[in-house]
């Protein structure tokens, strides 16, 4: 089961994912994500993945259309808390380059 929350704070929103994010999960997370982006007073995202076991490739999809929309607004998106199972699907899919990755915040 997967569920996510977003707290924001100031300029920054965080994201905590918690669970298994697959396909059927991606369409609302994205939604929501593009509206965090899109909102002029977010300035950085911060995805929180302590929680988070497994993400198939629509999540990795979701992720990189967070960086190119980060990008393009001028905007931060980092990730935070990745797990070893996490980590070994980002080293796999040469992720770990494209974003800032923090072990604590």
């Amino acid at each position: 089961m997967f569920q996510y929350e977003i707290k924001r704070e100031n300029q920054k929103a965080n994201v905590l994912l918690e669970g298994s994010l697959s396909l059927r999960d991606t369409p609302k997370l994205k939604a929501d994500i593009k509206t965090l982006i899109d909102t002029p007073e977010i300035q950085e995202l911060v995805f929180d993945f302590k929680n988070l076991s497994y993400l198939d490739s629509s999540g990795i999809g979701i992720l990189l259309h967070t960086y190119s929309w980060t990008k393009e607004k001028n905007k931060l998106v980092r990730i935070i808390h990745l797990s070893e199972e996490v980590r070994t699907i980002f080293t796999v899919a040469n992720l770990l380059d494209i974003f800032q990755l923090k072990e604590e915040t």
